[in-house]
């Protein structure tokens, strides 16, 4: 275990632009996006991986079918 000690202003900072509930959610979450990045053997299921940290609107926007897909009007 290594043990980080991080500037509170900064920290602060990260948490108020990031909407982040907490500091440790704030640092799993940039550590985790820097591991994603940087990582060069990327499994498939990790590029299906959806962040837990969207809106819950954006999700349902997922899911939601589009009624008028494939629906053509002729005049």
């Amino acid at each position: 275990m290594t043990t980080i000690i991080l500037n509170d202003e900064l920290t602060d900072k990260v948490v108020k632009i990031g909407n982040y509930k907490s500091p440790q959610e704030a640092v799993d979450a940039i550590l985790s996006e820097y591991i994603q990045a940087h990582q060069t053997d990327t499994k498939l299921f990790d590029k299906l991986h959806i962040d837990l940290g969207i809106p819950d609107d954006e999700i349902d926007n997922l899911f939601m079918r589009d009624k008028d897909a494939d629906r053509n009007i002729n005049l």
